[in-house]
């Protein structure tokens, strides 16, 4: 069991009205009415304009909680201030209104003048501290990061119970109150993990190919995503999470460092290219995912000279990657000399080979692990290039043939490893090799896309983040939040989180979340997601009719807890429509189990009784991309299971609604509405009957004819999707 990390959460450092205070709360607004003045640094001050905007995205939050609008000046404007004694006074009339706190947003002159700086702090850091009658919200004036000023004001905000769930209004919470007080506190916090970024899913091919078997066009989905999205406060998702930061890390696929490739070079140097199965090597037919005889040494000096080069060219550029190419139809190096570098007791691996490059026929061989030959290269080039400049750091990558630890090589300190795996098996092996800098780049987000189910697993991912922030991370690169909300939007919310703090634990992360986002529910939903990730780890996600049973009843308990607060509602009815659809995919997916063998009557009874769902399932995934967008990703999940392959002994595969069912799906009177307690409240909600036909005439315009064509799975095996 991995060691078990706490910190304190920023909520608990602050607070509206604190017992142990030791000086009295500054007040920011009374009885609905400014208190406080906030302060910008001069225009033509360091660090300006990044302060300008984060002074409004306070002042924004304050005003939707209190209903106040805080003034907001330039420090000049307040003429001769003074600062005696823990106390700011500005010349007599120039502070608006009835001030009785200076709020200073940004480390001006000013701001240094009353006490607030940004002294000890790293890269992203902050610096939030009371002082006589000042608050001041400082963030960190080194490089590589210009939203600082921001992250203070963000947790000065999260103190007073304003949080961002998820994207959209139901997402963000801003308390309401007529007095808004700010408790004493000198708190200065840096991030270990300086460059922190979590990737979002987009329209691409992929998706658009799932819109096109849902028969609908990109337009219904940027629509549906824009409403869902939609928020009036001036900030995102991820800013209010305080992702981003930049210390120059960053790369992935480079060709291991050869610019050029194989179009450049491969008549000049063949030998440079990797050995195929047939002897050669040509590469001509592997577009840009050629493949390089890593043992060759003249590319190890070509690829260094070209470095050192680029460097010269280009003094800022801190890291170069050397990555090799991913994916592709063509083999690693099958050359002797490149084989002497595999040790023959690393761990071994089935690699795939192609006879012929270029082309998708393959075979599977056993071989030793790729690692130490690739690090034997990463090795020479990193010696050549610090020997000019001691400082380059070179990015490579553990993952695919190469991911598990070396046997015998040994990593240069220069070396940062990006680490790819979201399990830490062989982390050890990589630290004992004497890697320092980390690069996590995981597909741990990931999970669960192929179903859509409910999924958290937010344990695992704190243990994990606090071990490697602790062995030298510095960098992350999540892959991705695929915008399933209500079935994944914790674990989004807690790799958002322990990006910012790694040693956040579970617990202080599951409250943060249930607390503050469901007020009176937040207990029962706590065991409401504690079930569900006991679900995830313990029951391999596997849906019974009795814990679904159990979980509908936690969040019928989490509704009557809310009581009329229709925003904490809506949030559990956002939540239950994940709970839903995980309901209908595992019923349809226990049909398709029990369907296995059977044939004539038999078969054909079962394919009736799954015919209503399939109907309702086409529907429902319709009705979220148009009108609950973030719920799930409909578009994607439809690409990830082949158009419901799993489910063709029921006739789930390419399902499709009757022309007079599918016309229910355009009706605005037939869309969900989270409070569905059954899958047969599901089906009326859609005018369904049990037998799957139209119990309704729908209002609406039915939908378009569609034509099925082919295309190819991700695997590269045959699928129709609609035309």
């Amino acid at each position: 069991m991995l060691k078990k990390y706490r910190s304190t959460l920023v909520a608990c450092m602050f607070c509206a009205a604190a017992p142990m205070a030791v000086a009295e709360d500054l007040v920011l607004v009374q009885d609905g009415k400014p208190a406080a003045v906030v302060v910008t640094p001069d225009r033509q001050e360091p660090g300006a304009g990044s302060a300008i905007s984060a002074a409004k995205v306070f002042v924004d939050h304050i005003a939707q909680m209190s209903g106040a609008t805080l003034p907001v000046v330039k420090a000049s404007e307040l003429g001769k201030t003074t600062v005696s004694d823990g106390k700011v006074t500005a010349e007599a009339g120039k502070a608006p209104g009835d001030v009785k706190t200076f709020v200073f947003i940004g480390e001006g002159a000013l701001a240094k003048q009353a006490g607030f700086n940004s002294d000890g702090l790293a890269v992203g850091g902050i610096h939030i501290k009371t002082s006589g009658n000042a608050l001041g919200l400082i963030g960190s004036a080194l490089p590589g990061d210009p939203q600082t000023t921001q992250y203070a004001v963000i947790e000065c905000l999260e103190s007073l119970g304003c949080r961002y769930l998820w994207p959209g209004e139901s997402g963000k919470i801003v308390p309401k109150r007529s007095t808004v007080t700010i408790a004493s506190i000198d708190r200065q916090f840096s991030p270990p993990i300086q460059q922190r970024a979590i990737r979002f899913f987009g329209m691409s091919e992929r998706p658009l190919n799932g819109l096109k078997r849902l028969g609908l066009e990109k337009a219904a989905y940027d629509a549906g995503f824009a409403k869902a999205s939609e928020t009036p406060l001036p900030i995102t998702w991820a800013q209010w999470q305080r992702l981003g930061g930049n210390v120059g890390i960053a790369g992935g696929a480079a060709g291991c460092g050869l610019r050029g490739g194989w179009k450049e070079w491969g008549q000049s140097h063949p030998e440079w290219f990797a050995q195929q199965v047939d002897g050669s090597r040509d590469q001509s037919k592997a577009g840009d995912r050629w493949r390089l005889c890593i043992s060759n040494q003249g590319l190890v000096e070509h690829v260094a000279e070209d470095i050192i080069q680029r460097i010269k060219e280009n003094p800022k550029l801190t890291c170069v990657s050397l990555c090799p190419n991913d994916g592709g139809f063509s083999s690693f190096c099958l050359c002797d000399e490149c084989k002497k570098l595999d040790p023959p007791d690393a761990p071994k691996i089935k690699m795939l080979v192609f006879p012929k490059t270029g082309e998708a026929d393959r075979m599977e061989i056993e071989a030793p692990a790729l690692t130490d030959r690739f690090v034997h290269y990463w090795n020479q080039i990193a010696e050549r290039v610090t020997k000019v400049y001691p400082n380059e750091l070179l990015l490579v990558e553990a993952y695919s043939y190469y991911s598990t630890p070396p046997v015998r090589e040994k990593l240069n300190p220069n070396i940062v490893v990006r680490y790819v795996p979201s399990t830490l098996d062989g982390w050890e092996g990589w630290k004992k090799a004497g890697t320092k800098h980390i690069y996590w780049r995981p597909n741990i987000l990931l999970a669960g896309r192929k179903d859509g189910n409910l999924h958290v697993d937010v344990a695992d991912l704190a243990e994990r983040m606090a071990l490697m922030a602790d062995d030298g991370m510095v960098v992350t690169d999540f892959d991705s939040i695929i915008h399933n909300w209500a079935v994944q939007g914790l674990n989004y919310y807690a790799a958002a989180r322990l990006n910012w703090d790694p040693h956040l634990t579970e617990e202080q992360i599951l409250s943060d979340y249930c607390q503050n986002g469901f007020g009176p529910a937040g207990n029962v939903m706590e065991q409401f997601f504690k079930r569900v990730e006991e679900i995830t780890i313990k029951e391999n996600r596997v849906f019974t009719p009795d814990n679904i049973a159990e979980l509908r009843g936690l969040l019928t308990a989490a509704d009557k807890s809310a009581g009329a607060d229709e925003a904490i509602v809506s949030r559990i009815a956002f939540i239950r429509m994940g709970l839903n659809y995980t309901d209908l995919f595992a019923t349809l997916t226990r049909m398709t189990h029990d369907a296995d063998g059977k044939t004539g009557a038999e078969l054909a009874e079962l394919q009736a009784k799954a015919r209503p769902l399939l109907a309702l399932n086409y529907l429902v995934l319709r009705d979220f991309v148009k009108n609950h967008n973030l719920v799930l990703n409909s578009s994607y999940l439809l690409w990830m299971t082949n158009d419901f392959a799993l489910w063709g002994p029921i006739g789930g595969n390419g399902y499709r609604p009757a022309p007079a069912v599918l016309a229910l799906g355009d009706d605005p009177a037939h869309t969900l509405t989270g409070h569905e307690d059954s899958l047969d409240a599901m089906l009326a909600a859609f005018g369904i009957t049990k037998d799957g036909a139209a119990a309704a005439k729908p209002t609406g315009q039915p939908a378009s004819n569609q034509t099925p064509g082919m295309d190819a799975d991700e695997n590269g095996k045959p699928i129709q999707v609609l035309k």
